[in-house]
């Protein structure tokens, strides 16, 4: 029988949770609901931070969260990288949506592929003081690591999402997106698409890096553990709805408090069976997601 107090830690842990699987999709969200890049390889960005976050924090001994600025410059020079030399050259050739596709898959190949060569597929777990001390909060009690990862994902999507709606920088992304704005028009008013592409994969980038970073602390790292932190994404992103934020927000914890339910009845091993079956029932009543605008 589940007690209120059972609930209770559900809910509880389920929302911390998906606060954190709302920033580790808000990469793949930029990526596909601005620039119509339908991003296969957000998985291993997300995994690249993880293992500078683990040797940064072994070899020299570095608090993983002071890590976060570094890992924020690496995703942004990988978002840039991939923009400037695969998917950027990728559209011009023609082929459309699928080219991009294609491109991004073979990225996620090749990330995958360079890290099982430098780590095989040895499971690494970042040494961390905060995992094995908890928060009480009447029945509810979560680890240090998860709620300073909850905070710290809540202030990033927050800062993003006002870096978006009250600067000149962030209205000019907007207003070339596919989804919420019209490239065209913004091209005749004068802003340079190209320059707006990249800097948009850039923050997307920025984000799977802070994303990458709070992971580590808690989740397993290992050469295909992106396939996971991907799947979850385009969950969360499509039950959303494309160019949300909000509804990025939402799903996220709908998906952490499914995968805390589902724990509980199927056990962790299974648990992501009923995220999944939730997410076939979204596609069917409502394709374009919670809050989606197309």
């Amino acid at each position: 029988m589940i007690t209120l107090d059972v609930m209770l830690q559900l809910l509880g842990f389920g929302t911390v949770l998906g606060g954190i699987y709302a920033l580790a999709s808000l990469g793949l969200g930029l990526a596909w609901g601005l620039m119509h890049v339908v991003n296969f390889a957000h998985g291993e960005w997300i995994m690249i931070p993880m293992y500078l976050t683990y040797w940064l924090s072994i070899i020299f001994g570095l608090d993983p969260y002071l890590i976060i600025p570094i890992n924020m410059a690496l995703g942004a020079l990988i978002g840039f990288a991939s923009q400037v030399l695969l998917f950027e050259p990728a559209s011009k050739r023609g082929g459309g949506a699928l080219m991009t596709i294609l491109s991004t898959m073979g990225l996620s190949l090749f990330m995958i592929g360079v890290a099982q060569a430098l780590w095989k597929q040895t499971f690494y777990s970042l040494p961390n003081p905060y995992i094995d001390t908890y928060l009480a909060m009447g029945p509810v009690s979560i680890s240090e690591a998860h709620m300073i990862a909850f905070a710290f994902s809540c202030i990033a999507i927050s800062a993003i999402y006002l870096f978006f709606k009250k600067t000149l920088i962030g209205k000019a992304i907007l207003a070339t997106s596919e989804i919420i704005g019209d490239p065209e028009a913004a091209s005749i008013m004068g802003i340079n698409t190209g320059k707006i592409r990249v800097l948009s994969m850039m923050i997307a980038g920025a984000s799977t890096g802070i994303a990458g970073t709070l992971i580590a602390t808690f989740y397993y790292i290992y050469p295909n553990v992106g396939i996971t932190w991907c799947l979850l994404a385009f969950v969360i992103v499509i039950m959303g709805g494309l160019g949300s934020f909000q509804g990025l927000f939402i799903g996220g914890v709908i998906v952490g408090i499914l995968e805390a339910i589902g724990s509980l009845i199927l056990g962790s091993a299974h648990s992501y069976i009923l995220v999944y079956a939730v997410y076939l029932l979204f596609l069917y009543l409502r394709p374009k997601g919670l809050m989606g605008r197309r």
